[in-house]
């Protein structure tokens, strides 16, 4: 399975860093390495790091288009959006892969 997050701007690439990080971010964090560990593909992309990411994928720059930046995150399985304005749980993407 293919993961691919697009996040909003953050401070660093995992938005995890300074002297209160966001706990969500750190549970997304250990989302993608447990994701990791068990042999699936997760890339996340912060548009002013790859901006390239955010065009070519066409769902998610229509979407972008049509909703603006309050959008993100976006995160897509296998090429296709699950969730957007919002990191899904990881049982979320699990079942994502068997649908």
């Amino acid at each position: 399975m293919k993961i691919d997050i697009f996040d909003p701007e953050m401070c660093c690439s995992t938005g995890v860093c300074g002297t209160s990080p966001d706990p969500e971010l750190i549970r997304v964090g250990e989302m993608v390495e447990k994701l990791k560990a068990e042999g699936h593909t997760v890339v996340r992309h912060m548009l002013s790091r790859d901006a390239a990411a955010f065009t070519s994928n066409q769902q998610v720059y229509e979407t972008m288009l049509k909703h603006g930046m309050k959008v993100l995150p976006i995160v897509t399985v296998d090429g296709q959006i699950r969730t957007t304005g919002r990191y899904p749980q990881i049982d979320e993407l699990l079942a994502a892969k068997e649908s």
